[in-house]
């Protein structure tokens, strides 16, 4: 499998992870230094939080959309649009590092996009 599918089907793991609300999906795909960016507060999350946040959290009708990857010898971004809610979307970029011969996710962020069109966003 080529990097970029590779890391199109990690991001779906992700997704259904989340979908889920299940830290035993999510884990495998994240390295052990995994840190998590609140792009609302710039907040860093502790880990502890991050999966208290996920686990038994389902959310079912999480969207995904104009997915992006960007691979860099072995670091890659994976960037996509992302709602829950209708009329909501949020921005993620996660980062992930080949290690041994695999990809792991290091890094998360997700942020809030406007959705007024006249402050120069639109979803």
């Amino acid at each position: 499998m080529d990097d970029v599918s590779e890391l199109v089907e990690l991001n779906s793991r992700f997704i259904n992870a989340f979908r889920r609300g299940s830290w035993d999906l999510l884990k495998p795909i994240l390295a052990p230094d995994f840190s998590y960016i609140d792009g609302t507060s710039g907040e860093v999350w502790p880990m502890d939080r991050y999966i208290a946040e996920l686990d038994g959290n389902a959310l079912p009708l999480l969207d995904v959309d104009e997915v992006r990857v960007h691979v860099a010898c072995d670091v890659a971004v994976v960037s996509a649009r992302s709602s829950s809610k209708p009329g909501q979307f949020n921005r993620y970029a996660d980062t992930y590092a080949r290690r041994d011969g695999r990809w792991t996710c290091v890094h998360a962020c997700v942020w809030p996009l406007l959705s007024d069109p006249d402050k120069g966003v639109t979803p």
